[in-house]
Formats: structure tokens, C-alpha cells, sequence
């Protein structure tokens, strides 16, 4: 991809010549002066405004920074292509929630065969900022959760659903059912309110009626799985996370109209739009899926 495209592209995905010049180890006058290079030779202008919140691009601009997206896509596939044709290791940078990492782990079939055929890089990090290292060709795929607002750069790979299920300390578990069937509110160990998480188990809080009283936010769902176990209170956590505790009696479930409460939750595999993905994930993805199948428990 042309330099000046790629500073463009670097440019619109910071959203400022400060956060872009650092990203590209330049200095800000250097890449103004190439956007300004870019613009003349392109006989238009990019940029509406830029300033203290960030910039705006005219329709040109935008209509470019599509076309640097499409340039990109087409460098990376073709680059995929020639190392499938000469058998050479792929550069694969995957990003993932942390219930999805601890899946992951957990199959030492898939794991191993990516690490074997892939120079293998996984991120773990939250919904939010996997999407931007997406975006910003950090990342060439990550496993979030769903996004009905997905970004128009974003192209949706896979989709899955796991299940959040609501669990206590096992020894706390008639206290806790008591305060749930009489309406009380539940202590609630809870996903930081920013999360993507805790806006779909809000919702179905809310849908279901279930009153809580959060005492702890945390971005770590082992955190709250280590609140839970010292019986601090009850969490909506991913089965997969707690399937061993409930088994071993150590943890419980809190049941609703006696069966165990769980709360649906949709997972994108997303990537940048026009990009292939490496044939080599297709056991990863299966894998996975089944995983989550296995979870999705009516």
C-alpha cells in the first residue's frame, strides 16, 4: 500500500495527528506534510477540521480511507496466499475475551496445531479495545462479544453462544436461593458497568426481574469467581469458567422456576472487512463452537 495511504489510513484510526505520529514513530509535522502530499496528488481534501477532538473527514476522505482499508486487505491477502503456496509459517495475531481464552487453553488439540502451523500471538483484553486493535490492523481477528452497532469496518467471520450461569458459594446457596425467590436483592459480584457483558445481563436482570445490589466491579472474571467462592455474594459468569467448581459441589446454581438461572450470551468472531482468514482456523472455530454448544443448555 502507498506510504501516504497507509499514513492516512494510521491517521483516521488514532484519530489524531498526536496518537498517529507516535504510532508511526514520526514526528507531527512529517505526516502532515504527507497528508498534505496525499491531498495534492489526489487534487481534494481529506480532512473538515482537526483540533483538540480529534479530526473529520469530508466525503473524499472518507471515500479514500475505504479504499486504503481495500488496499490493505487485498496486500494481506495476497500475502497469505504466497505463504500457503510455499508452506511458510503464518503471522496470526488473535485477540480474545478472557472466557474464551481460558476455552482455548483448556483444548490442547487446536492450540497446539495452531502453534505448530502459525507464528501464534493471542491477546486477551476486553470487547472494546479488541474491536479498535481490529480496526486498527493490530489484531487480524478477535473473539468479542456481539455487537449490534458493529463497526462498518468490521466484517463478521463466525458467530457462537455461551451462557452466563448464576452461581453462588455452595454452603451459602439456601441463603441466597431464599433471597432470590422472595424478590430480596442479591449481593452482586458484577462486570465493570462499561462492559459489554454487564449490559446484556443487566438487560436480563431487568427482563427477569432479579434484583441485585453490586458490592464489587471487576474487569476479571476470575476476581469475581474468587468473591464468589468465599461466598461474598452470586455472579453471572461463562459455565465453561465455573463447570468445574458446580461439579465438584464447591459452587452452586441459583435456580428460577427450579431450573438454573443462565442469561444468553452472543460471541463475533469479527475481522477487518475484504480479509481472508487463514484456512488453518477452521479447527480452531470448530472446536471452539463445539465448546460453546456444549454450553448452551436450555
Amino acid at each position: 500500500m502507498d506510504d501516504r495511504l497507509q499514513k492516512f489510513a494510521a491517521l483516521v484510526e488514532a484519530g489524531s495527528f498526536t496518537k498517529a505520529a507516535a504510532a508511526l514513530h514520526l514526528s507531527q509535522p512529517a505526516l502532515s506534510v504527507a497528508i498534505s502530499k496525499l491531498e495534492r496528488s489526489l487534487k481534494t481534501t481529506l480532512l473538515s477540521s482537526s483540533g483538540r477532538h480529534g479530526i473529520e473527514l469530508t466525503e473524499a476522505g472518507k471515500a479514500v480511507y475505504s479504499s486504503a482499508l481495500e488496499h490493505r486487505a487485498i496486500e494481506h491477502n495476497m500475502q497469505l496466499h504466497m505463504a500457503s503456496l510455499s508452506d511458510d509459517k503464518i503471522v496470526l495475531r488473535i485477540g480474545l475475551i478472557d472466557s474464551v481464552a481460558a476455552l482455548l487453553c483448556s483444548q490442547e488439540e487446536p492450540l497446539r496445531t495452531l502453534e505448530e502451523q502459525t507464528e501464534l500471538t493471542l491477546y486477551i483484553a476486553n470487547s472494546a479495545n479488541l474491536r479498535a486493535a481490529v480496526q486498527s490492523d493490530t489484531l487480524d481477528l478477535a473473539v468479542v462479544v456481539a455487537n449490534d452497532a458493529e463497526d462498518a469496518r468490521l466484517q463478521t467471520a463466525a458467530v457462537g453462544v455461551d451462557q452466563l450461569a448464576l452461581v453462588c458459594q455452595a454452603a451459602a446457596t439456601e441463603r441466597f436461593q431464599e433471597m432470590l425467590s422472595s424478590k430480596q436483592q442479591l449481593p452482586f459480584i458484577s462486570y465493570v458497568q462499561t462492559s459489554a457483558t454487564q449490559r446484556i445481563i443487566a438487560a436480563a436482570l431487568e427482563r427477569d426481574h432479579i434484583a441485585v445490589d453490586p458490592i464489587l466491579y471487576s474487569t476479571s472474571p476470575d476476581v469475581m469467581l474468587q468473591m464468589v467462592r468465599r461466598g461474598r455474594g452470586v455472579t453471572l459468569l461463562p459455565e465453561n469458567l465455573v463447570a468445574s467448581q458446580i461439579a465438584s459441589g464447591e459452587l452452586s446454581h441459583l435456580k428460577v422456576a427450579g431450573k438454573p438461572y443462565r442469561v444468553e450470551r452472543r460471541l463475533n468472531v469479527v475481522a477487518l472487512k475484504g480479509r481472508h482468514l487463514p484456512p488453518r482456523l477452521a479447527g480452531l472455530a470448530w472446536s471452539v463452537r463445539q465448546q460453546l454448544k456444549a454450553y448452551a443448555i436450555d
